[in-house]
């Protein structure tokens, strides 16, 4: 099972001219047919529970037109590729990611009992890039549909942000 963290030693042993980090759902990914909102007090969000519920449907997520640039730049020996989702990545998840998206060089998701904002999330996620001498140099961008995870990651790092039009950047 594919498990947060290094899919393989690229981080050590190649330069790293570009980093790409892609958020999955409404992304890459499609999801909608195991998603919906609820509103609250006036505040739309993802319906957690609905989405718990139904993430044995993993499988029948598809791919939306940015996943061929993904897909394209994990070919690239000197592209860093990272997902960072707010999902707990689980079995069918991961079952996704392996046979039909293709394994990034690492992954950034939540634990199961983890209840942290996505943005939170994600910037944490990130932050130990930074630290990092082959990354020092790279040209980093941000592919997000939620624009308050966007807004957040890009004002902590030098990350170039993309919004990514989604019905499901809640």
């Amino acid at each position: 099972m594919l498990e947060s963290g290094l899919s393989n030693a690229k981080e050590n042993q190649v330069k790293i001219n570009r980093v790409q980090v892609y958020d999955m759902d409404g992304t890459i990914v499609d999801s909608m047919h195991r998603y919906r909102t609820v509103t609250v007090n006036g505040k739309t969000s993802i319906d957690l529970e609905y989405w718990r519920k139904n993430e044995y449907r993993a499988m029948g997520d598809s791919l939306l037109p940015l996943a061929a640039q993904y897909k394209s730049d994990l070919l690239d020996p000197h592209c860093y590729v990272i997902i960072a989702t707010a999902r707990v990545i689980n079995r069918p998840d991961a079952r996704f990611i392996n046979q039909i998206l293709g394994c990034p060089d690492y992954i950034i998701s939540r634990k199961h009992s983890d209840s942290q904002s996505g943005k939170t999330l994600k910037s944490n996620g990130l932050a130990r890039f930074f630290n990092l001498k082959n990354f020092a140099l790279a040209d980093w961008t941000f592919y997000e549909d939620n624009v308050d995870y966007l807004n957040a990651v890009c004002s902590r790092f030098p990350i170039k942000p993309v919004f990514i039009q989604s019905n499901q950047g809640h």
